[in-house]
């Protein structure tokens, strides 16, 4: 048992180093659909950058401002009982990479559109991302994870990621056309796709992903990330 583990381990490793030259959303849900998991995993050098930039908070200056010893005072003004404290206020420059959370909805497309939100642990020298990828959260179709033969949603998935007049909710599994509220330059298919490929939270091909998830039998295993981002210096 020991032997067939290292030698899948080794196999896992060889098929993750061929994933890493697909673009990095489907380098990591390839890994998710194939079981492959986190083995060799190694990112392009723009998501590292753009990784590292949803842990930027805004910078805080301290200034000075009155405030009052309690409640009452304040309503009432009593000045001896306000003094000038240094608050906490955001100032202006560059975002500061911050240990913690990450915020999901950034205007940052490629780290919405691959780890969406993660934990970070940042250091002068480096970011250390941690995460779990899978398809679970507040957003998704419970469906999708649930290893269900749904050839239904996965078909209105794709017509509904590559029709602009077609609008698909998997989770009430309905379709809805929206063609008599669009433009003629907005209904143009060119026009639909370049408008979608910069979307941070859709794109045709995560449409994709889905569907092909909807399509295949099979209930998806989670994985660990945990990556280190050398920070420059």
């Amino acid at each position: 048992m020991e032997i067939a583990g290292r030698l899948m381990s080794k196999v896992k490793s060889v098929i993750g180093g061929g994933m890493n030259m697909l673009p990095d959303r489907m380098n990591l849900f390839a890994r998710y659909l194939t079981g492959v998991g986190n083995a060799n995993l190694k990112l392009d050098p723009s998501t590292e950058r753009s990784l590292v930039q949803a842990t930027e908070r805004p910078p805080m200056a301290k200034m000075p401002m009155p405030v009052f010893d309690d409640e009452r005072s304040a309503i009432a003004g009593v000045l001896s009982k306000m003094q000038m404290r240094d608050i906490p206020v955001p100032a202006i420059g560059p975002g500061i990479p911050t240990s913690g959370p990450t915020v999901y909805g950034q205007d940052n497309q490629a780290a919405s559109q691959t780890l969406g939100r993660f934990n970070a642990q940042v250091t002068p020298t480096s970011v250390r991302v941690t995460d779990t990828y899978d398809m679970v959260n507040e957003a998704e179709d419970p469906d999708l994870v649930s290893g269900k033969f749904q050839p239904g949603k996965a078909y209105k998935t794709l017509r509904a990621a590559f029709d602009p007049t077609k609008v698909y909710d998997p989770k009430l599994d309905k379709m809805r056309d929206i063609g008599h509220l669009l433009t003629p330059e907005e209904k143009d298919f060119k026009n639909y796709m370049a408008r979608s490929g910069k979307n941070q939270f859709f794109s045709p091909m995560t449409s994709v992903a889905r569907a092909a998830m909807y399509a295949l039998p099979v209930e998806f295993k989670p994985y660990e990330i945990d990556y280190t981002i050398q920070r420059p210096q």
